[in-house]
């Protein structure tokens, strides 16, 4: 009855009505703290690591592949706390590459990548009362390198450096506890760049309508996140990080590419195809057991959904879209393990 864009600027509209009562609501009836001689602090914590792997066969009878593989990664925090407001940085970073011996008498070898990350986050965050914040983000996150599917007998470039690349800008609120805090922005945008032309040749467009040149796409929708970090036991450190992000726009679009189901009848049915079909899907999950300072062992596993990316080398506007999967289990060596330096202003 009414076009999408007039749906959107009503959701858009009703979330900001629900953002400004939450702020006259939450914010704070006593300027306390607010001193000028009130303490100021930079807290910094650098951690980089190195992985390592190491296998070699000669003449087993198993039968196996030689491999060596090294994977340097870093992980920096820089947090600025005021009176009146919290600033924390994050990177986390990593690159990795693995040669395995395919066949000695040959000579044939393979190098490929076993890690490549680029996460840069900046929180701004406002206090409000009750451990609620009001905050602005901005995420970038993309790789190093090349990405490539391996098949026989070719192999399919999926990615590069900012091919692609998700820049992520929310305004929202923020409930913030010693070891976990829950963010939820009714207003955020997200903009995904595809510059590599190479990727867009091959099918990889991640949603990007590259017609008559165009590289970005922007998106406005809702963003949720959800942190936690604790050492659940002695010397065992567990990590969880959840994001989702709902594009507004999305089910116009899915719509118009015919992918949308013809009926969900009940409330419920139109929740799960939008959590599931709509919403993009970012879960990450840590466990490390720290043997010192600088050792642990360490099992990690990431899990992504986006209907923009295809597996097969399908089209990445594919029907459903498809989960990614990555996991990694092993040995880390620490040249720093949380050594925070601390300077007050």
């Amino acid at each position: 009855m009414f076009p999408s864009s007039f749906h959107i600027g009503y959701k858009v509209l009703v979330h900001w009505l629900v953002a400004v009562w939450m702020v006259l609501f939450f914010w704070p009836k006593t300027a306390a703290a607010t001193s000028p001689d009130s303490v100021r602090t930079w807290d910094f914590v650098v951690n980089p690591s190195l992985k390592v792997n190491q296998r070699y066969f000669d003449n087993w009878s198993a039968d196996g592949n030689s491999l060596v593989s090294f994977t340097a990664s870093f992980v920096g925090k820089a947090k600025y706390t005021h009176p009146l407001f919290i600033w924390d940085n994050d990177i986390n970073t990593a690159f990795g590459i693995s040669w395995q011996n395919l066949d000695a008498e040959r000579g044939l070898e393979s190098r490929r990548k076993s890690d490549d990350r680029i996460d840069a986050t900046s929180t701004l965050s406002m206090r409000l009362k009750n451990k609620w914040n009001i905050n602005a983000t901005a995420n970038l996150k993309s790789q190093y390198w090349d990405g490539y599917k391996y098949a026989a007998p070719d192999t399919t470039l999926l990615s590069s450096f900012f091919a692609p690349a998700y820049l992520t800008t929310a305004i929202g609120f923020e409930y913030k506890r010693e070891f976990w805090n829950v963010s939820y922005s009714f207003i955020t945008g997200k903009t995904t760049f595809v510059t590599n032309e190479r990727v867009i040749e091959a099918g990889q467009l991640y949603g990007v309508d590259t017609a008559g040149g165009r590289r970005i796409q922007p998106a406005i929708g809702s963003y949720f996140k959800f942190y936690f970090m604790k050492d659940v036991r002695p010397k065992l450190n567990l990590y969880f990080r959840s994001e989702f992000f709902y594009d507004y726009n999305k089910p116009g679009m899915l719509t118009k590419a015919g992918r949308m189901p013809e009926s969900r009848k009940t409330a419920w049915q139109k929740f799960g195809y939008s959590l599931i079909h709509e919403t993009d899907i970012d879960l990450e999950t840590t466990l490390a057991y720290r043997f010192s300072n600088n050792m642990s062992l360490s099992f990690s596993c990431r899990l992504k959904y986006d209907t923009d990316f295809m597996k097969d080398g399908e089209v990445s506007q594919g029907k459903f879209g498809s989960w990614q999967v990555y996991q990694w289990a092993g040995l880390e060596i620490y040249m720093n393990w949380k050594k925070t330096a601390s300077h007050t202003i």
